[in-house]
């Protein structure tokens, strides 16, 4: 609770970037020793600018780098109950710096095509440039995806739906049926009940009757705009959307963390 506050304070005196900034190089100190180990070992890994990573995961290189294969391979495992991974059309929507999708070429079968879309233009750009084997576009915050209807196979997006707004969440369902094909398989990961435990009295309130809550400390899709998506909403705007729900994970607390909710997904 102490930390909502907190947020809440510093973003109305306008000092979050300033907060972000002290953040970032403290990061980039306290991992210093362990990013330069990383580069003299592993030459030949390609990574991002510092501030993507800070941005989109963490500043540690072997987090980044190393954790992105057992991530994939989680990813497949889980949708390997209902897709076989062979000639298929592979979408990661919001691919940030393609952590998970330049692991996926190795990790399932070469006969399948990879994408990956991003609505910041730093990342696709980076991405574009350095991981090969990969097609990448760029997207806006809101829909339109530049693929075609009905195209691929299998999208997912890992805590993406967490950094968007009630309006965005039923045009991106929305959007995401439609590029996927039918009995395609969509994954997805949100904040649930494990993580109502950061919202304040009211705000809990109104998650548990079903509602989303959104805590816009900074522009929406940014890692510090949070939104927490309870079961019953989630589970309307899949049946709204013509999504069928083939399996629903609850987020359970590892290592004293709460971990996100999968939602795996199969359009009619």
């Amino acid at each position: 609770m102490k930390k909502i506050f907190l947020k809440k304070i510093i973003t109305k005196l306008h000092l979050l970037p300033f907060v972000e900034q002290i953040n970032y190089y403290r990061e980039k100190i306290k991992n210093k020793r362990s990013n330069q180990l990383f580069r003299k070992n592993n030459p030949e890994v390609l990574l991002p600018p510092d501030f993507y990573l800070y941005e989109t995961f963490s500043l540690n290189y072997d987090k980044f780098y190393t954790n992105g294969k057992p991530t994939a391979e989680w990813l497949v495992n889980h949708i390997s109950e209902f897709k076989q991974f062979e000639n298929l059309s592979i979408l990661d929507w919001g691919c940030g710096t393609g952590r998970i999708i330049r692991h996926l070429p190795n990790v399932v079968d070469n006969s399948n095509s990879f994408f990956g879309t991003d609505y910041n233009q730093k990342y696709v750009k980076w991405c574009t440039e350095n991981l090969k084997g990969i097609q990448f576009k760029l997207n806006n915050l809101k829909p339109p995806l530049n693929f075609k209807k009905n195209s691929m196979d299998v999208i997912y997006g890992i805590s993406i739906f967490t950094h968007l707004s009630k309006e965005l969440h039923f045009e991106w369902m929305q959007e995401l049926s439609n590029v996927l094909k039918k009995d395609g398989v969509l994954f997805l990961t949100t904040h649930g009940n494990v993580h109502s435990s950061k919202l304040l009295p009211k705000e809990k309130e109104n998650f548990d009757k079903g509602n989303l809550v959104v805590h816009s400390y900074k522009k929406e899709g940014n890692r510090l705009y949070a939104s927490y998506q309870s079961p019953i909403f989630f589970k309307n705007l899949c049946t709204k959307n013509n999504l069928t729900i083939l399996k629903h994970i609850p987020g359970e607390i590892t290592n004293g963390k709460p971990q996100q909710d999968v939602w795996i997904l199969q359009k009619n």
